[in-house]
């Protein structure tokens, strides 16, 4: 095994072992890569999702009205809440882009389940 083999094996190993989704795609919304929480989360195969834009992955047929990727500039991602329609379930959804030549060539997206902290500081009021 070459050392970008052996590399790539143990990235995947490692973002394989995160609980929260992690979604990797290109510019256009083309998914190139999708961590196990993920194909879990959505009920789909691996070879089943690559080259699906990850915006029908969650059940919409056009890009994500909050979608911050094709707003963010530099290396600076962005963070939105939103709604998965195909799960119902409220995520965080952090956007890190990855530029080459001054062109975003690829992002990751990492979803992570919101959790409603008002219900929690209101039984922590009422003890």
């Amino acid at each position: 095994m070459n050392k970008d083999d052996y590399t790539e094996t143990l990235l995947n190993m490692v973002l394989d072992e995160i609980d929260d989704i992690i979604l990797i795609h290109d510019s256009e919304y083309t998914l190139v890569w999708m961590n196990r929480a993920g194909l879990k989360k959505f009920g789909v195969r691996l070879e089943d999702t690559l080259g699906q834009r990850c915006y029908t992955l969650f059940g919409k047929n056009v890009v994500c009205e909050d979608c911050n990727v094709s707003t963010m500039h530099g290396n600076a991602g962005g963070s939105t809440k939103r709604i998965i329609p195909r799960t119902g379930e409220v995520y965080m959804c952090r956007s890190l882009p990855l530029y080459r030549d001054g062109k975003m060539v690829m992002v990751v997206q990492h979803l992570t389940k919101h959790k409603d902290l008002s219900n929690e500081s209101i039984s922590i009021r009422n003890q």
